[in-house]
């Protein structure tokens, strides 16, 4: 994603302007000294684009500052965006924004933060896919994501440039923190929004599916606890006389239909004859079953004996095996020879037994089915004749019987109506045919690319790296952060030199800038602001004199420059592909001789600053 600035524009008090111009493509250096506003530029840039809170300090800046403008660029557009200065600690809610990248004289509101920040999610390629894809303590699974976000590739401020803890910034913000796991694979091209799309559709799927079979297997459950109480009801009404002995299988409805016309008396003979050869059936149903189940247990008894059996002639399969290397006495051929027909019998018989279980166990299966076939049949027929006491008991049964079986076949009608089956199978169909990328493999290729294109930078920092010169580059996913490993070794080294930090912070986001690079990243802008790089060496600007450094740490400080000059080519010439970087430094001009990439700002010294002298005047 092609993003940079173009400028930074001031509006005081009296509706003057202070502008800061940059080049596209280049690394843009502001030199000066201290408390002349160069960090804060960084905060503006923060501010415009939408911060729900500021750190802009108000002495000098804020008191002297009416609105904040700048003008920025993305892929081929041009645009404005200015936001009025912040009162005291509230931020501002009044934007100006130009579509066409117009910086208007005098700044009047013209849009609202919401359909601001429509506009830039839209340029950001963000829309209603780009969601969070897990939640956290803040963050919401599912929440849009914020365009914001992805800034936090674009910063290296001078509370992070030093760190060995965090290489990001706004990590002692909760939502940001949580932010930069759930974007990273989004921001590298790891994961995609057709990817993403499809494997929420799988999810869903998944879900439906889930649902579904969990309410097939309640209706099948619902069904027999209402064929239970449809059988009850049938044995009860052949009892009273109102029905005549019913088949196992009767339904609600054609239960119902009976009730309506209780004029058959049941033969209470043929079903206490039936009711009897059940039972026999179910006495020797269940002593077949109780043999099956001793047969199991005999059977298991007999394999562990026999794997018993196996262990003891081990000994004997051993001496077989080295009876070489044994003192042989006359008989000793004819001991071995004995031994080795044996043992062959006893292997053949062992490998003659095959595993019954199975066969048994199916056995016992058909046999419970037929148990439970007889069980329900049994159900229906009634025991023993009843009669009613009182023509008033009659209705009260026929009352409760027949609204029972209207809400059991009103159930069995709603399960007709929609069939759960076919849904089930279009389902798994589409849920099938869903292809979602194996984002693990992708993870592991990207990780093995940033650690490549780390190692080729480091290469760059010469000997500024010191006794890490030749140690490898190595991408922590779990922490985000670049990391050294020593050769041949998993050791990783928790290294103490704030020089060292400083490079490997820079290492790190141009690392993750080539590879968002060299993977097209929609959402990633090709853009990096740095405070002061040269920290470790330079400090805050004790002593500006280029000579008091020592040989070896001037050429450290070329180094890390150096090294951002030659990034503007590389994804030039490598990747056909534009890059900004905007950096603030205490260093002399003359440290930038001969790097073609950098393009030096008017320094902040001898009463030059972000906020001119006449404004605080």
């Amino acid at each position: 994603m092609n993003f940079g600035i173009d400028s930074i524009v001031l509006w005081s008090r009296n509706n003057e302007t202070r502008s800061l111009e940059f080049e596209r493509n280049k690394v843009n250096v502001i030199t000066g000294e201290s408390q002349t506003g160069k960090s804060t530029i960084l905060k503006i840039f923060d501010y415009c684009f939408l911060a729900s809170a500021h750190d802009i300090p108000h002495d000098v800046i804020n008191d002297n500052v009416s609105w904040y403008g700048i003008k920025f660029y993305i892929n081929d557009k041009s645009f404005f965006l200015a936001r009025r200065s912040p009162a005291g600690n509230h931020v501002s809610t009044d934007y100006h924004f130009s579509s066409l990248g117009d910086v208007p004289e005098i700044l009047t509101p013209n849009v609202s933060q919401e359909d601001l920040r429509g506009i830039l999610e839209a340029e950001f390629s963000i829309d209603d896919r780009v969601r969070m894809p897990f939640g956290g303590k803040v963050i919401k699974s599912g929440s849009k994501i914020s365009f914001r976000y992805f800034f936090l590739f674009n910063t290296i401020s001078d509370d992070i440039i030093l760190n060995s803890k965090n290489f990001f910034d706004k990590q002692e913000v909760e939502r940001y923190r949580e932010a930069l796991p759930r974007i990273f694979d989004l921001a590298l091209g790891i994961d995609d929004l057709e990817n993403i799309v499809a494997r929420e559709r799988k999810d869903s799927l998944q879900k439906e599916i889930a649902r579904l079979e969990r309410k097939n297997l309640s209706l099948i459950e619902r069904k027999s606890s209402f064929g239970n109480e449809v059988r009850d009801i049938a044995s009860k009404a052949a009892e009273y006389g109102i029905t005549p002995e019913i088949d196992k299988d009767v339904t609600a409805s054609s239960l119902r239909e009976l009730l309506d016309k209780p004029n058959i008396t049941p033969n209470y003979d043929a079903s206490t004859k039936r009711r009897s050869d059940i039972n026999s059936q179910l006495f020797a149903i269940n002593r077949q079953i109780r043999k099956y189940a001793q047969f199991n247990e005999e059977y298991k008894n007999y394999k562990s004996t026999v794997k018993n059996s196996q262990d003891s002639l081990k000994p004997l399969r051993v001496l077989m095996d080295r009876s070489s290397e044994v003192v042989k006495s006359e008989i000793f051929d004819e001991l071995i020879s004995s031994l080795q027909v044996d043992l062959r019998v006893i292997d053949e018989a062992i490998k003659a037994r095959r595993p019954v279980e199975s066969q048994v166990n199916g056995a016992i299966k058909q046999l419970e089915d037929k148990k439970k076939a007889l069980l329900e049949e049994l159900q229906v027929l009634p025991e023993t004749p009843r009669s009613f006491n009182q023509l008033q008991e009659m209705w009260v049964f026929l009352g409760e019987a027949r609204g029972k079986l209207s809400i059991y076949a009103q159930m069995d009608e709603k399960r007709a109506e929609k069939p759960e089956t076919s849904d089930l199978t279009k389902l798994t169909t589409e849920h099938d045919s869903i292809h979602v990328k194996d984002v693990e493999a992708e993870r592991a290729a990207t990780i093995n690319l940033i650690d490549e294109v780390a190692a080729n930078l480091m290469k760059q920092t010469d000997s500024a790296l010191e006794n890490y010169a030749t140690w490898y580059a190595s991408f922590n996913y779990k922490e985000k952060k670049i990391q050294l490993r020593k050769p041949k070794s998993t050791l990783i080294e928790n290294i103490g030199s704030s020089s060292n930090h400083m490079f490997l912070h820079l290492i790190h986001f141009l690392s993750l800038h080539e590879v968002a690079a060299n993977k097209n990243s929609r959402f990633v802008p090709s853009f990096l602001i740095v405070d002061q790089p040269s920290r470790p060496y330079w400090g805050e600007e004790e002593d500006v004199d280029p000579e008091n450094l020592i040989h070896s740490d001037r050429a450290k400080i070329r180094t890390a420059f150096e090294m951002l000059n030659n990034f503007i080519e590389t994804i030039n010439n490598e990747y056909k592909k534009q890059f900004q970087m905007i950096m603030f430094e205490h260093v002399p001009s003359t440290m930038f001789e001969g790097l073609h990439n950098i393009n030096l700002l008017p320094s902040f010294r001898d009463g030059n600053a972000l906020i001119p002298t006449n404004w605080r005047e």
